[in-house]
Order: C-alpha cells, then structure tokens, then sequence
C-alpha cells in the first residue's frame, strides 16, 4: 500500500473528510456520483461526466478549490499520475434560512428543502484552510523541494436553472426512509414483547434496506453511528416493555464499550443482535411475572439498593402508593415481607461471593448490606440454615477460615 493509499484509509477516519482516488476508472467518478451529487442539473461538477471533463481539462501544477452552487466545497488536484478528490465538505452547520434561500435563487420548490438537509448534514463540517493544509500534504510538494503548489478557486457557474432541476434518487431516497421508520417502529414493538425471532428478522431487513440508502457508506464511522442507533431503538423498546431502566442502562453500557472496540462492521452486527437477544430474554422474564406495576416497582428499586440501607417508606414512595397498602400489597403478591425478600436476594449474593472470591465473611456482609457482622451471620443462617463460615467450608473444604 503506497502513500496515497494509506491517506485514503487514514484520513476520512480521522479528519471525516472522503478522499478518492482517480486512476481512470470509471467506477470512482461514478461511486462520487452516486454519494454526493443531490442535483445533477446543479451540481454537474459533482457528475461522472463533469468531474471527467474538469480533470481532462485542469492542469496539473494547481489545487482546484472548486465551489459548486448548492455551498459544498471540493479539492481537485493531480499527483503521482492520480487526481484526488478531497471532500465535498461545508464550512458551516445547517441553516434554513440560507438553505431557502439558495434553492430559490436555484429556481427549486420548498419540497427540496428536507431532502437537501439530509443531504447537506451528511457531509463533514471543516475549515477551508485545514482542508488546502492536507491537500499540500497529499501531493508531497513542499516536503520535495520546500515550494507549495497555487491554489485556483473555482466557483461553478450555476447557470442551469432554466432546466427542471433533477434530484438524484431524492424520491427513491425519501420512500426508503419512510419504510426504514416503519421497521423501525416495529423492531421497538418486537423488543417490547420480548419477540427475539421477530426483532432479529426486522433488524436483518432495516440493515438491508440502510445499505441501499444514499449518503451511508462501508466505512467503520458509519457503521459505529448505525451501531449507536440499533441500540437506541433496543433501549426505547425495553423502555416500552416497562423494563427496569437500571437494567436497560447496564446492559446497553455493556455492550457500548464492547462495540467502541469492534474491529469490522461485521463484529458490530454480531454485537448489536447479541445485545437485542439479551434485552428481550429481559422483557420476557419481566412480562412473566405476575406482579402488579407497584410491586414490580419496588422490587425493580430494592434491586437496585441491595447494598443500602432501605426503609419501607423509601420502597413504597419508589412504588407510588401508600405505605400501608404496599406492605399489604407485597406480602399478597409475593408471600413474603420487604424484610424477608432483602435477606433472600443479598444472601443469594453473599453464596456467589462466598464461592467465587477470598473475601472475608465480614467484608461479604458489608457488600450486601448487613456491615455488622454477627447480624448477617444470624440472616444467612436463617435463609441457608447455617453459618457463612460453615458455608464456605462444606462447599469448599480447603479454603482458609474468613
């Protein structure tokens, strides 16, 4: 892989800037076409035709900072028996305003102004200064012999708006985006019911439906950014489902920090539907439950304050409802007290911890809420029928005393 090769792998991943590289084969003009021309009749420099005629007739001793006239800047230039294209990008954030403005002095309808958006907010935000900087860089010039190249500005003349201005795949573009909401729609509600066959099948037909859409590329940004949003729409169906949200926000988290260092888009596909298995296999042990919603609130909060102390007042207030009526309420629904099912879940806890760690017995009970240590010896037995060191021992003989 030559210098200009590795530039075009490094550079878009770090500046977010598109680099091609034009050898004179017609797929690159033409893959340039397919991202980033929004309006042929406008910006017929962004065309395969017109990018080839530019090129045929540029020379090659100069940058070309070509202006088009929807506002996207473009670098042009030859090096090493190559010509690059450095870009589109915009130098600044999208305003409406400015946006109606250049369509009608385009002679465009307001029915553009959406799809130019998306567009336009595709394309990276970057100073022109910055963009010439790695421009000089690419041709090697001034590291050779210490000169710089000249720089010619070219503002394309927007000189075509008598002919009907023609949007490259712009209604194609909106009924794709339309059914991909729809799905998505959908995928939330497969996740809400805990549907893992269903959601997978949507996800499978919203990953190929986003691989036809304009503007989304193979490159790992862009599928990091898809990635991000799979588990956005996994998060708010577990949210409609009623999940406990400390749940949903550990599991997401989980699976955020592991996607950050996926190695391929491939990995991340093999992630985000690992992730919507795991949320539903959630919903669906939630939905089993017979619980009424208070309890389930206050079991979802004592959950989650294993390791605190927590009062009957705290829980019942968590649960919306009146103390009096939780404590006769949950004793119903689950044939035990509050007391009774924070001693059941923090000792299931402490027999984990007594198994798979050297904690001491002392420094156990503190981690699931009982800091006095003969108190949480008395709990344990009453739950196990014997004592945390007597535990310990008849599960594993040899371990030193706690």
């Amino acid at each position: 892989m030559d210098f200009l090769e590795t530039a075009g792998v490094l550079i878009p991943s770090l500046t977010g800037l598109a680099l091609t590289i034009y050898e004179g084969k017609e797929e690159a003009l033409s893959s340039f076409e397919g991202r980033y021309c929004f309006m042929p009749t406008v910006q017929k420099i962004y065309t395969a035709d017109g990018l080839r005629f530019f090129m045929g007739n540029a020379c090659g001793e100069w940058i070309y900072d070509v202006t088009e006239p929807l506002g996207s800047r473009l670098l042009i230039f030859g090096t090493d028996g190559r010509w690059i294209l450095l870009g589109p990008y915009v130098e600044e954030g999208w305003k409406e305003g400015a946006a109606r403005r250049t369509l009608a002095g385009l002679g465009v309808s307001e029915s553009a102004v959406l799809p130019y958006k998306t567009y336009r907010c595709q394309l990276p935000i970057y100073r022109q200064d910055d963009a010439i900087k790695i421009a000089f860089l690419l041709t090697g010039q001034e590291r050779e012999t210490g000169e710089r190249r000249g720089i010619k500005t070219v503002h394309m003349d927007a000189g075509y708006r008598k002919e009907t201005p023609g949007f490259l795949g712009l209604y194609e573009d909106i009924h794709v985006i339309n059914k991909r909401y729809r799905l998505e729609d959908l995928f939330m509600d497969a996740v809400s019911r805990g549907e893992t066959q269903e959601a997978y099948r949507l996800l499978k037909e919203t990953g190929r439906l986003e691989a036809g859409l304009r503007f989304l590329s193979d490159s790992m940004k862009d599928q990091a950014a898809g990635a991000a949003i799979g588990r956005t729409l996994v998060r708010m169906g577990a949210k409609k489902a009623g999940l406990n949200p400390i749940v949903i926000d550990s599991v997401s988290q989980e699976y955020a920090q592991r996607m950050q260092h996926a190695a391929s888009g491939k990995e991340l596909k093999r992630l985000t539907k690992e992730l919507v298995g795991r949320i539903c296999e959630e919903v669906r042990k939630e939905r089993r439950s017979d619980y009424s919603p208070y309890v389930k609130k206050a079991l979802n909060y004592m959950d989650a304050n294993l390791g605190n102390p927590v009062t009957v007042g705290e829980v019942s207030e968590a649960a919306g409802i009146s103390r009096s009526h939780f404590v006769k309420l949950f004793v119903r629904e689950t044939g035990m007290t509050m007391k009774r099912y924070l001693a059941k879940k923090r000792c299931e806890i402490a027999v984990n911890l007594l198994l798979d760690s050297d904690l001491s017995i002392q420094e156990i009970g503190a981690y699931v809420g009982y800091p006095d240590n003969n108190y949480f010896s008395k709990v344990f037995r009453i739950q196990t029928g014997v004592s945390p060191q007597d535990y310990r021992k008849s599960h594993w003989p040899s371990f030193p005393e706690g």
